[in-house]
């Protein structure tokens, strides 16, 4: 979402034309829960719509830089909680705050760490509630984007600037085995099939070997 990073002496500025700050605007609403990994404009727009807030990162320039314009705003800092850490590794620990309305996945987007955010978040969520997954653009967005187009108690509503997915979670969480995932499957038969015919050609040509080797893994 363009976050600023709060590096001395940036301004936090919101964007013209950036949907997902616009779609904060009109969707959030006093008294709302919300949750993001990553903290900058969107922290703000949450405590600008009264939302009681939970904000994670590791960075304690951007805590401080969203306190000090949150207090230039005159917002309300009372209704956000900010925790200094990696989200992999506050997210398991995080006490309360369940029953979200919105939750955003906007903090480190290297592998695995979006589909770790969304692990952890999604059981918080509540039933109707909406994710924002930011920068599915890149490979590891994409790769939860992907899977959430086809993942049963989910909706990708939109995509804003092909930049930023707005999901809804449509029934209670559950992690399901690889099976159960339809995009999962789809993407491993062809490679087990083709490991399968290898295998049994291997078999045919010389089963002493694929015995041997069945014995020394």
């Amino acid at each position: 979402m363009d976050q600023s990073k709060g590096r001395t002496g940036e301004r936090f500025q919101w964007e013209t034309g950036n949907l997902a700050l616009t779609w904060l605007q009109l969707h959030l609403r006093p008294g709302m829960h919300t949750l993001e990994t990553g903290c900058g404009q969107s922290t703000l727009a949450c405590l600008q719509a009264g939302c009681i807030h939970e904000a994670i990162t590791p960075s304690a320039d951007e805590i401080a830089s969203i306190q000090r314009v949150a207090d230039q705003r005159g917002l309300d800092l009372s209704l956000v909680r900010f925790h200094h850490g990696f989200s992999q590794d506050i997210l398991p620990h995080l006490k309360g705050h369940e029953d979200l309305d919105v939750a955003i996945i906007d903090g480190s987007h290297g592998f695995p760490l979006p589909g770790v955010d969304w692990l952890y978040m999604a059981p918080r969520l509540k039933v109707g509630g909406k994710m924002l997954i930011d920068d599915v653009d890149l490979w590891t967005g994409k790769i939860l984007l992907d899977v959430l187009r086809r993942e049963l108690g989910w909706r990708v509503n939109k995509v804003l600037h092909g930049r930023t997915a707005i999901v809804t979670k449509l029934a209670p969480f559950v992690a399901r085995d690889w099976r159960q995932q339809p995009t999962v499957v789809a993407r491993s038969w062809l490679p087990q099939v083709w490991r399968k015919f290898t295998a049994s050609v291997q078999m045919l040509v010389d089963p002493m070997e694929v015995t041997a080797a069945n014995d020394r893994s």
